[in-house]
């Protein structure tokens, strides 16, 4: 079924500027979610919650030189451009709820999860995992520089759960205080402690989804933000990897779909997936530098780029 978004008459007006617009979307989409006040989001689900018509479990890609191509897990077709806009030049600014997360456990050698999405970073940016989505440049021209301007650590007290829209509000009010600088070229990924779940229109975190990328409108300014939850619960875990493997696994999953798709409105398949979507949780791999776990990119094979497929670099 074809991905429509429909902007709605109605938007929540939360102080601090900040504007949530309400979306409806068809269904049939296991990677589409609907917040808890109805907008529509991005999510990846849950491995166990999806099956491949090729597998379906997750996989790790076989030994390999070079870039390889597999085809896409899910979704139908190519990725068409449907005239949104990209983001050029992106910057990755994480967020941490509180210094609970930012210290866990960190995998690669890494001391901990701040250090180890700092590096992560840092290794995917102008690298072939990342810049492959320079093909689906269009309304915008991406580069492969993924930029690192720093983090910021909060220091909330872990709570049970979280809404969409308190997410929003809470990056909002970041911006207010000053703590953090709005930029619409910027993703701010938000990663929060263990056992604090978010929860939306079609289930809560750690069941029905495992992260989301979204965007709202900040005083004039279009706010890109993704959602990492802690994955130490059974259906975000993956066989083999370390919570943190799995956490750069799920980021370099929604930085590149944030990227390529901020608004929701500009590269994805005739079904509604888009290119994370088409090869999630399969063929996993390491980056050459850091040997960090990530997931292969569609790929159309554009612009002299390996595919159509889901390569492995």
């Amino acid at each position: 079924m074809k991905r429509i978004v429909f902007g709605s008459a109605l938007a929540l007006l939360i102080a601090g500027g900040l504007t949530l617009t309400m979306h409806g979307q068809g269904g049939g989409n296991p990677f589409i979610g609907h917040s808890d006040t109805g907008e529509t989001i991005h999510v990846l689900p849950a491995p166990a919650s999806i099956h491949s018509p090729h597998a379906t479990q997750p996989t790790d890609a076989p030994a390999h030189r070079g870039a390889s191509v597999f085809p896409a897990s899910y979704g139908s077709g190519n990725l068409a451009n449907h005239g949104g806009h990209q983001i050029p030049l992106a910057v990755f600014y994480p967020i941490y709820w509180n210094s609970t997360v930012a210290n866990s456990t960190g995998s690669q050698g890494q001391p901990n999860l701040r250090t180890q999405v700092q590096n992560f970073v840092s290794a995917f940016s102008n690298s072939q995992d990342y810049s492959i989505i320079t093909q689906y440049s269009a309304a915008d021209t991406i580069t492969g520089t993924l930029a690192w301007v720093g983090d910021y650590v909060d220091s909330r007290p872990s709570q049970a759960s979280i809404s969409d829209s308190k997410v929003k509000s809470y990056i909002a009010s970041l911006f207010n205080s000053g703590n953090v600088q709005v930029d619409a070229d910027t993703v701010y990924g938000v990663y929060f402690p263990a056992g604090m779940k978010i929860s939306s229109q079609g289930g809560t975190s750690c069941s029905a989804f495992c992260g989301y990328h979204d965007h709202f409108a900040y005083n004039g300014k279009d706010v890109k933000y993704a959602v990492f939850l802690y994955t130490d619960c059974r259906a975000c875990s993956v066989s083999g990897k370390a919570i943190a493997d799995v956490l750069t696994i799920v980021t370099s999953h929604e930085i590149r779909e944030a990227v390529t798709d901020p608004d929701l409105n500009a590269w994805y398949d005739g079904a509604g997936y888009e290119a994370d979507d088409k090869c999630a949780w399969h063929n996993l791999y390491q980056t050459s530098t850091g040997h960090f776990w990530v997931q292969p990119e569609y790929s159309n094979g554009l612009a002299g780029k390996p595919g159509p497929g889901c390569v492995v670099q």
